[in-house]
């Protein structure tokens, strides 16, 4: 199987063996011509041969009708997940139509019907969901950190800071640190918040920046890389269940 996650500023995919297994995957950025980058790619998906492409998006109908047009001139069967607020491994109480379908599938990626859990997306933006035994109660939304200091710099005068590390929690004494420290602060805090609202819940943090932020969490923190392709597994194994 190949796994496409189209998301806001990357393209990565993952081939997997008949048992579940990577043997092979990647991540470009694709600059907002994600059509343009997989022109280049199909050559390797029609190398690797497989038996079904799996897509996951956020782009949009616009640029995902161009990303059917490239995909259809390959000999390969695919599919582009649809959220499905009642889908039977999880309900919702979102808004089938306003929850993302990264959001979505990370969350499908780590439900257990046993737990109550929060899975954390630390992507281009924050994502916090509650689960309940399998029913996704909401979440919240935030810039990540590199939004919010874009934010920042640009609607002030005085702040002309463009790089940095958001390394700890320890108070600044230049503008360059308490701006990264502040940014790391409120994310943070706000997950801390929310655990102490929520103190029965197992804490799941995946993405890119997951790594920065889990350390500086007051709870244990399950770091998962692979949530989104366990939910794009989980869904089409689900689907194929069905037909047969």
């Amino acid at each position: 199987m190949l796994w496409l996650d189209l998301g806001n500023t990357r393209l990565k995919y993952w081939l997997t063996d008949d048992i579940g297994q990577i043997v092979a995957h990647d991540a470009k950025l694709h600059l907002q011509a994600p059509a343009e980058l997989l022109m280049g790619l199909t050559d390797r998906f029609e190398n690797y041969a497989p038996d079904f492409i799996g897509i996951s998006s956020v782009l949009g109908d616009e640029l995902n009708s161009k990303v059917f047009e490239t995909l259809s001139r390959l000999d390969i069967p695919f599919e582009f997940v649809h959220v499905d607020a009642a889908h039977p491994l999880m309900h919702s109480a979102y808004n089938a139509r306003q929850l993302g379908c990264d959001r979505w599938l990370q969350m499908l990626g780590a439900v257990d019907k046993k737990k109550r859990q929060c899975v954390i997306g630390c992507g281009t933006a924050v994502t916090i969901d509650l689960i309940d035994h399998a029913k996704h109660l909401g979440g919240y939304i935030f810039p990540n950190i590199y939004l919010q200091r874009e934010s920042l710099f640009s609607g002030t005068k005085q702040i002309a800071i463009s790089n940095g590390s958001f390394d700890n929690l320890i108070h600044g004494i230049t503008t360059q640190d308490a701006v990264h420290r502040g940014i790391l602060l409120s994310i943070v805090g706000a997950i801390n918040e929310i655990t102490h609202r929520h103190p029965n819940f197992e804490l799941i943090m995946t993405g890119g920046d997951a790594h920065i932020i889990a350390q500086h969490v007051n709870r244990p923190v399950r770091l998962r890389d692979d949530l989104l392709l366990n939910g794009l597994a989980r869904y089409f194994d689900h689907r194929q269940q069905l037909s047969d």
